[in-house]
């Protein structure tokens, strides 16, 4: 893709449909610094939560379960977090891996923002797969941009299936 939000745009919406929402921080990317793009393009509604330090935990996955199956509600469908977070503070591995397991345990599916996963692979002293692949991320927005690319994202299905129309919606996005 072009940039982050493009990347964060055709990530979440090969893994929604409009009466589905994103959970996510109220100081996340996508809720504060895309201009509206993420809701407008996918359709979907941002569930935000109020964090003091840009984290997410498995406790708002649980409370934004309330409404499932209720036609009134936006469905809870993909957790999003940014790795290293808008406030500068770091997912580790586990804490990530816990927001996975309960979100797979809820039928929900986890978009990593990782424009800055660089960053935090080298402050955690990890690997990129830790905090990705091995802890049950399904999607990353891999930013290039703000890691010394010219231009350009990459969106990385960490199971392929789940980007069986991506090419459609990057092209429909206005990303190819």
């Amino acid at each position: 893709c072009w940039g982050g939000t493009g990347a964060n745009v055709v990530a979440l919406q090969s893994l929604l449909r409009p009466w589905q929402s994103v959970i996510c921080t109220d100081s996340a990317h996508i809720a504060v610094d895309e201009c509206g793009a993420p809701e407008r393009i996918t359709g979907a509604k941002l569930l935000t939560f109020p964090v003091a330090d840009g984290k997410l935990d498995p406790g708002h996955l649980v409370a934004a379960q309330a409404g499932r199956g209720d036609e009134h509600h936006a469905q809870a469908t993909v957790v999003s977090i940014t790795e290293a977070t808008e406030c500068g503070t770091l997912y580790t591995p586990d804490e990530i891996r816990a927001l996975c397991d309960t979100a797979h345990g809820h039928g929900m599916r986890v978009h990593l923002d990782g424009a800055r996963i660089a960053n935090a692979v080298a402050a955690l002293g990890c690997d990129v797969r830790d905090l990705t692949i091995d802890a049950g991320v399904d999607v990353v927005s891999f930013g290039g941009t703000k890691n010394g690319m010219m231009y350009g994202e990459a969106v990385v299905f960490c199971d392929p299936a789940l980007g069986r129309n991506a090419k459609f919606i990057r092209k429909q996005s206005t990303q190819l």
